[in-house]
């Protein structure tokens, strides 16, 4: 198992969308229209879109049980993770043409400037290289990994961290103070032209482009079901 960053649930309510509760803060902001935001399940791990994309083609990729990181959700169940992560890559790649995965990963005792404390990454049609350079201006101290399985790696090392990814090689960060409050998300949309602090989802709900997302995707037949 994958140690303090297991949790039982302390009432995330990401926890409660997946497990099929009819009130979220989902359900409230989009009072049905349209029923549900998961695009793909698997035993362990969904595809939603974020509830307030940044861009048409953003989205989240979840594991079902309570982890603060990702890393550690891969150290129970790596294969899987793998082949969702790479499912929601492939998506985004072959629909929208550029994709870059990212996650704020939390630990117990610090949040990594992550926006809830369940585990997730969000994948959207923005270029990688962007967040990189900006991460690079920050002057944080980046190392690479080969590929997304060897995402694992991470949770050897208990402390919060910054992911950012290609779909194929990744970077990442253990900041030596806390950096501030969704700091890839704004990154993300400093590269997009969002300005300062609309990028904010618990300020600005992009419904259209979270309903566009959900029809495009589900539109896809070949992309769509179970793995």
């Amino acid at each position: 198992m994958s140690g303090d960053s297991t949790w039982k649930c302390d009432g995330s309510d990401l926890c409660a969308e997946l497990s099929g509760s009819a009130s979220t803060e989902f359900s409230r902001t989009y009072e049905g229209d349209p029923q549900s935001r998961i695009l793909l399940e698997t035993t362990n791990f969904a595809i939603v879109v974020d509830i307030s994309p940044l861009v048409e083609g953003h989205l989240l990729v979840v594991p079902k049980k309570h982890y603060l990181n990702f890393a550690s959700a891969m150290l129970d169940y790596r294969h899987e993770a793998v082949q969702v992560t790479q499912r929601a890559r492939d998506w985004l790649r072959e629909t929208y043409g550029s994709v870059a995965l990212f996650e704020h990963g939390s630990t117990s005792g610090q949040s990594g400037g992550a926006c809830i404390a369940h585990a997730h990454i969000h994948v959207l049609p923005v270029a990688a290289t962007g967040l990189v350079a900006v991460m690079r201006h920050d002057e944080l101290e980046l190392t690479a990994l080969l590929d997304i399985a060897s995402w694992t790696e991470i949770a050897e090392t208990p402390r919060p961290y910054l992911l950012c990814s290609d779909g194929e090689r990744s970077l990442v960060t253990f900041p030596p103070a806390r950096v501030r409050h969704q700091y890839l998300r704004c990154a993300a949309a400093e590269v997009l032209g969002i300005p300062d602090p609309q990028w904010d989802w618990s300020l600005v709900i992009r419904r259209n482009l979270l309903r566009n997302t959900v029809r495009r995707y589900r539109g896809n037949q070949r992309l769509g079901g179970v793995i």
